[in-house]
């Protein structure tokens, strides 16, 4: 891989080695099946289980959105940064000339596509099968801007403390309940005081702007509730990253 980039510029190195990862993570059947189709599987289950009407989609919709952002973008995230230094692929990237940020954003940018690519697949089934339009457009753009930063922040710092890809299973599991059930309690509680405190849990910033879009009360307004409710995500996200920056491995770990 290495020998492959080298004699181009920085950014047509990324641009390789994204593309390179995105067909390594493809092949992976594994992968493919537990970070791509289950989460579509499992997204589509609830749009045709769950019911319909104003008061059930927001509900489907936080599902779908935890769902591909905990899988999708922060379990498939994880594996592959740990699969890439358990290789000492990482290890011997970082000779070929590009930058440490730039190595770390073409090893993420397949899970980046898998999940815009999973949530793009969600609004036209949600659309077809007759769900309610969001009528909060900011309130979706800071989901996903939100999301996926907190989801990349989580996936650089679980890759501290997962010694190997199989150990990911494991590692990321309290991640994704905790993205599941914040999302899902932040849209079903009545709009009171603890509504606001749950943005102490990361994730739970996910169901607030689901709630914004769909015009639900959250007791703080949409434009304030997006604001706080978009800052619970990049705060946390900045966490991440922060402990991330400060304990990130290059080279494999032995336990």
């Amino acid at each position: 891989m290495t020998t492959a980039l080298a004699g181009t510029g920085p950014a047509q190195k990324v641009t390789a080695l994204a593309g390179t990862e995105l067909t390594l993570v493809v092949r992976n059947r594994t992968l493919a099946v537990s970070s791509v189709l289950l989460p579509i599987a499992l997204g589509v289950f609830w749009a045709f289980s769950l019911g319909h009407g104003p008061e059930v989609w927001p509900m489907v919709v936080a599902l779908q959105v935890a769902v591909t952002l905990g899988m999708g973008l922060y379990v498939t995230g994880t594996q592959t940064l740990v699969a890439r230094r358990h290789a000492r692929v990482l290890q011997r990237l970082r000779t070929s000339g590009i930058s440490d940020g730039g190595l770390l954003l073409a090893t993420l940018t397949p899970a980046l596509a898998i999940a815009l690519a999973q949530l793009v697949i969600f609004a036209v089934i949600d659309v077809v099968i007759g769900d309610q339009v969001p009528s909060n457009w900011p309130a979706l753009v800071a989901l996903v801007l939100g999301g996926i930063a907190l989801m990349v922040g989580a996936a650089l710092a679980t890759s501290v403390v997962t010694p190997t890809p199989e150990r990911a299973q494991i590692t990321t599991l309290p991640m994704v309940f905790l993205m599941l059930g914040a999302a899902i309690a932040m849209v079903l509680i009545p709009a009171t005081g603890w509504l606001q405190a749950l943005l102490l849990v990361p994730g739970a910033g996910v169901g607030m702007l689901v709630r914004l879009m769909f015009g639900g009360e959250v007791g703080l307004g949409p434009t304030l509730g997006t604001i706080a409710a978009t800052a619970s995500l990049l705060v946390w996200a900045a966490v991440f990253i922060r402990l991330a920056a400060h304990r990130f491995r290059w080279d494999p770990r032995n336990g």
